[in-house]
C-alpha cells in the first residue's frame, strides 16, 4: 500500500469533484463473448464463474486506479490481495460471500475458491488476521438465472467507497454458438472514467483469448 500523490496526479481536478458526491458511483453494463472461457473451464473441470472471477481479477490488477482506496483520510493504491465472491453451494439456496485469496494461477485461484465455499458454514466469514478489506480487488457476483442489461449494488454513502463491483447475467448462446454474457461494473468515478474502463475491458479479452 502506499499513499496517491493527488498533487501531481494528472486526474486531481476529476478526483477533487467527485470525490465529493454522495454517491459517485457509476455503473455500465456491456455484452462480452465467452465462448472461450466456457470451453477452458469444461477441459479443466473448472467452474465457469471462478474462471470468469478470475480473469477480471487478473485485469483488474493490471490498473492501479482500480486499486484505489480512501482509508482514514488518507487516498492510497492498496495491494490487491484478496476476492470477494458471492457463490452458493450445490442445493443451497441462500448465497454466501466468499473471500479468498487472489492466486494469479487461474486454475489455483478455482480450486482454492471452491474448497472455500466448500468449507464456509457462516454466510460471512472474518478476513484472517492482517488481512484489509481495502485489499480486495473487486466485489463480483452473478445471477445466472436471468438476463439483466442493468443492476447497481448497495452503497454506505456514509463511506466513500473504492472497491469495484463486477457482476455476470444468464449466459446466451446465438445462432453461430458463441456463448456471451452481460457484465454490470460498478466503480467510482473519482477514480475511473469511460476510457480506463474501456482498457480493462480490452484487457479482460485479451487474457480470455490467451487461455
Amino acid at each position: 500500500m502506499r499513499e496517491l500523490d493527488l498533487e501531481s496526479w494528472n486526474r486531481r481536478d476529476i478526483f477533487n469533484l467527485y470525490y465529493q458526491y454522495d454517491i459517485p458511483q457509476i455503473s455500465l453494463c456491456t455484452p462480452l463473448e465467452v465462448t472461450k472461457v466456457y470451453d477452458f473451464a469444461k477441459s479443466k473441470n473448472l467452474s465457469f464463474y471462478f474462471c470468469m472471477c478470475h480473469i477480471f481479477y487478473s485485469a483488474l490488477l493490471k490498473f492501479e486506479e482500480f486499486m484505489i482506496r480512501s482509508i482514514n483520510g488518507k487516498i492510497v493504491v492498496e495491494d490487491g490481495e484478496y476476492s470477494s465472491i458471492c457463490a452458493k453451494k450445490p442445493g443451497e439456496e441462500i448465497f454466501k460471500i466468499v473471500d479468498n485469496r487472489y492466486y494469479p494461477d487461474i486454475e489455483k485461484y478455482c480450486n482454492e475458491t471452491k474448497k472455500k465455499l466448500q468449507s464456509q458454514t457462516a454466510f460471512m466469514e472474518p478476513l484472517p488476521p492482517g488481512v484489509r478489506r481495502s485489499q480486495v480487488i473487486a466485489y463480483i457476483s452473478c445471477a445466472p438465472w436471468f438476463e439483466f442489461t442493468h443492476i447497481t449494488h448497495p452503497q454506505d454513502v456514509q463511506r466513500n467507497s473504492f472497491v469495484p463491483h463486477v457482476s455476470f447475467d444468464k449466459m446466451k448462446t446465438n445462432e453461430k454458438g458463441e456463448r456471451w454474457v452481460n457484465v454490470s461494473l460498478q466503480v467510482n468515478h473519482a477514480a475511473i472514467d469511460g476510457t480506463l474502463i474501456a482498457r480493462l475491458l480490452d484487457e479482460v479479452k485479451s487474457i480470455i483469448n490467451g487461455l
